[in-house]
């Protein structure tokens, strides 16, 4: 009975002193963050001269008329979703510069800083979404960390909330004003197998990106991305249900995942054309991606998007409409790191209506239609169209 006491009285030292840790480095990081609130001018010498404050806050309610869109349809939900990010980028020296951010959302998901509301008022759960250092000069930078995506992109292959870890660079070529080539790569750290005989798993990208400006009213971009992740074992990896999602996977005895079906080789392709001829206020904008993926073991290996987009949503009183259609097979994208705007990664359908609204310098409201369905339908799968609104209202701090 003794030793089961000092046993329990251990670990209840132990907990202490990791929740205490917790918060001296949260408070810590948080001193940083919000100083700019609460040193004056005078106060912002020395060691806050170079910090750049930034952040935002959003609140959302959202509809999704069926919960279960890959079996039998189930009732609609209805939900408050909120989302605070909020960091700084300290400058180190003329050429490198240190970059922090605290957001929302649960630290096992690199596809969202969202936070549902309720569990019973339970606190909200924070941590680090990008932690880096970058290096940049002239026409050249260089990222160490957990930073922001380098490449072109657009929700298709890459979800807009996903910061890569590993080492990045980029390098912009002097060519004329009006034909600029970009090249970028990534070393991309998925998951460390520490202690056992499993290689890394790893991705190694690169990007060619082209920008031309045939007339001062028109632009061009064309991208071309390779990527090449090595993903060498899930069983005994950190993946769980929520990084495979909808990609095939290969199933043990037990029922547990342990390899993805196909390699991903993705080959990704965007076009952006851009006229501005209707006023600044008014620009078009035409976005085109098109996926395979080259290292598929099945058909389902490629997708497309095509967006829409009139207005803008820069400055007080603007107006922007967007429409966009996009399509994916099962294993075209990796899902881990894909779409994660709705409540299917791959194999969908889906059609995308937005309108926005500045209301106040800071402050913008959002209306997002999202209508989908299932691609290829197979098993107990449905294949009714799912609706999900989202209204949301957006303040930058």
């Amino acid at each position: 009975m003794q030793k089961f006491y000092f046993i329990n009285k251990r670990c209840m030292q132990k907990m202490i002193y990791q929740r205490l840790f917790r918060f001296c480095i949260t408070g810590f990081l948080s001193l940083f963050i919000l100083s700019p609130f609460f040193f004056d001018a005078q106060a912002q010498t020395g060691l806050l001269s170079d910090i750049k404050f930034k952040g935002d806050f959003r609140l959302r309610y959202e509809n999704t008329s069926n919960s279960e869109p890959n079996s039998i349809l189930l009732e609609g939900r209805n939900r408050l979703v909120v989302r605070f990010r909020a960091g700084f980028t300290k400058k180190i020296s003329d050429i490198i510069n240190f970059d922090v951010r605290l957001a929302t959302g649960s630290s096992n998901d690199p596809n969202t800083a969202d936070v549902t509301l309720g569990s019973f008022v339970n606190d909200l759960e924070i941590s680090l979404d990008r932690l880096y250092l970058k290096i940049s000069d002239n026409n050249f930078a260089l990222y160490g960390g957990k930073f922001t995506n380098p490449f072109q992109r657009t929700d298709l292959v890459w979800d807009g909330d996903v910061n890569p870890q590993g080492i990045a660079g980029s390098y912009t070529f002097n060519g004329s004003k009006k034909f600029i080539p970009k090249i970028s790569g990534i070393f991309f750290v998925i998951d460390e197998h520490s202690g056992t005989d499993i290689p890394d798993s790893d991705m190694l990208g690169g990007q060619i990106q082209f920008s031309t400006y045939p007339s001062e009213d028109f632009s061009i971009s064309l991208s071309g991305g390779y990527y090449d992740y090595d993903i060498t074992n899930l069983s005994k990896s950190t993946a769980d249900a929520g990084d495979t999602r909808s990609n095939n996977v290969i199933f043990d005895s037990s029922g547990i995942a342990t390899a993805y079906v196909s390699d991903f080789d993705l080959l990704d392709v965007i076009t952006v054309l851009e006229y501005r001829g209707f006023g600044e206020r008014f620009p078009i904008k035409v976005v085109g991606d098109y996926v395979k993926n080259l290292g598929a073991e099945v058909d389902e290996d490629q997708g497309y998007a095509v967006d829409l987009f009139v207005g803008r949503a820069s400055k007080k009183n603007d107006i922007r409409f967007r429409y966009g259609y996009s399509q994916t097979e099962t294993d075209a994208v990796l899902a881990a790191f894909s779409n994660d705007n709705t409540t299917i990664p791959t194999n969908y359908i889906q059609h995308t209506i937005t309108f926005d609204y500045v209301a106040l310098d800071n402050m913008t409201l959002n209306l997002t239609w999202y209508i989908y369905k299932n691609n290829i339908v197979t098993g107990q799968e449905s294949n009714e169209f799912i609706s999900r609104l989202r209204l949301n209202a957006v303040v930058k701090l």
